[in-house]
Order: structure tokens, then C-alpha cells, then sequence
């Protein structure tokens, strides 16, 4: 087997008020517009193996090429969201990679001892998982197997970000997902 994932590119932060992060990311960091996803809609999502029911929001924005993806659930439904608002590893969340093929990768990265622990299908199949492992100096893994429409999203974001005037902090966007 060969894995078919691709290079880092998201870096993805739990924050506890959406607002806030989006200013100092904007403000201090110098990384925008954000584009604000409110109450994402996901199928078949699991957490530790169980089915799950998250309402939580994102926002995306990039710093050259790599995505900087903010998120904060709304409700109390056990996720590594909620476990990692008090998690003393930092503000860092997970990495990303984007693949052709998921459940490749995932067998594979299994079989070097990470635990697929949450994951689910976007309304258009795309497909993402959170994989992790014991120690405690990783961050989590994400995986994403996006739809054509997903990486068209992500290339309009992206392109707004190059071409941002440093004064618009959100942007409005159909979402395709």
C-alpha cells in the first residue's frame, strides 16, 4: 500500500469565540478575509467509533498557501472539539492533508498505530477523518478526500486571500459544499 496523501496544508484551531480569533487573525497575523461557515451541516458523522451529532462553525482563510481553519462548537456533544478547548497541548489543533483516496490512507496510518477517532461526509461526499496517536507532542491528523465542488471552494478562498485589500475581515461566499 502507498499512501496517497498530499503536504500539510491546513492548520486548523479550536477557538472559543469565533469573533475574536478572526480579529487577531486579521489584525495581528495578517491572514484574511475569513469566510464564516455557520452551523455546518455533516452526514454520518462518528466520534470514538459512535455516531454524532455536532453543531459547531468554521472559518477559512489562507496565509499563502497553506488554509488557516478556525472552529468552535456551539453544543456540549463529546468531540475532539469540546476535549480540546482545555487541552494543555496548545492552541494547535490538527494539520491537514488533503488524499485521493481516504480509506487507504486511514488503513494505513492504523497500521502505524494512529486511532481514526472522528470523522463524517460533507453534503456534497466529500469525506474527512481525525486520526491521532498517544503521544502527546502531535498535534491530530486530519484527512480530507474533497469533491470537485470542496477544492473549488478552497481555490476561491484562497484566491481571495491573495487578492485581500487588509480591510474586509469576513467575505460572502455561496457555499458548495
Amino acid at each position: 500500500m502507498e499512501k496517497k496523501f498530499g503536504s500539510i496544508m491546513q492548520m486548523g484551531f479550536i477557538v472559543e469565540d469565533m469573533d475574536v480569533a478572526i480579529d487577531f487573525w486579521t489584525q495581528k497575523m495578517n491572514v484574511g478575509p475569513f469566510i464564516k461557515l455557520e452551523g455546518i451541516e455533516l452526514i454520518d458523522q462518528y466520534y470514538k467509533g459512535k455516531p454524532a451529532d455536532l453543531d459547531f462553525s468554521g472559518a477559512l482563510s489562507y496565509s499563502g498557501s497553506m488554509q488557516i481553519e478556525l472552529i468552535k462548537q456551539h453544543c456540549n456533544t463529546p468531540s475532539l472539539y469540546n476535549e480540546y478547548v482545555n487541552n494543555e497541548k496548545g492552541g494547535l489543533h490538527h494539520l491537514c492533508c488533503l488524499t485521493q483516496d481516504i480509506e487507504n490512507d486511514i488503513r494505513i496510518l492504523e497500521s502505524q498505530g494512529y486511532i481514526n477517532l472522528q470523522g463524517g461526509k460533507t453534503q456534497d461526499n466529500g469525506q474527512f477523518a481525525y486520526l491521532d496517536t498517544p503521544e502527546r507532542e502531535r498535534p491530530i491528523f486530519e484527512l480530507a478526500q474533497l469533491s470537485e465542488g470542496g477544492l473549488s471552494f478552497f481555490a476561491m478562498i484562497e484566491e481571495a486571500a491573495k487578492n485581500w485589500d487588509k480591510k474586509t475581515t469576513l467575505m460572502e461566499a455561496e457555499i458548495i459544499l
